[in-house]
């Protein structure tokens, strides 16, 4: 578990129910996948990472399964539907790898029943403790 000072400032706080999903392994995007997707995880995160790189033209396809974006400029499209969140976070950390940045999303205690997303220096991944029922990326 990350705790204390400027490490858990960093980030975004999760919706509480995902903590409970990724504890209890169902840590899944069910219906409206991509729209939850987007809200939850992109939106935050594009806003996180604004100074960093552009993580852009979110979008959720009509079926709701689907949802496409940008990341430095590169098109990424995932299909959410029964997704596991951390194979949600490892597409995002391919596509940051393939565009050749040194970050990586990570989800972390950052309390108790508190989960963050944060963007972190990929170098540093060793380094730090993840959400048990996550992969490091």
């Amino acid at each position: 578990m990350v705790t204390g000072g400027a490490e858990t400032s960093v980030g975004f706080v999760l919706d509480s129910e995902w903590y409970w999903r990724i504890f209890e392994g169902e840590a899944t995007f069910g219906e409206a996948a991509g729209a939850t997707a987007a809200r939850d995880f992109l939106r935050p995160l594009a806003w996180l990472a604004k100074d960093r790189v552009a993580i852009d033209e979110i979008a959720v396809d009509p079926d709701g399964d689907r949802v496409s974006f940008r990341i430095a400029e590169r098109p990424v499209a995932v299909r959410c539907r029964d997704l596991r969140v951390d194979r949600f976070v490892d597409v995002i950390n391919r596509s940051l790898a393939d565009a050749q940045l040194d970050l990586a999303v990570a989800i972390v205690e950052s309390r108790r029943y508190e989960l963050r997303c944060v963007l972190v220096p990929r170098g540093e991944l060793p380094r730090r403790a993840f959400a048990r029922g996550t992969l490091a990326p």
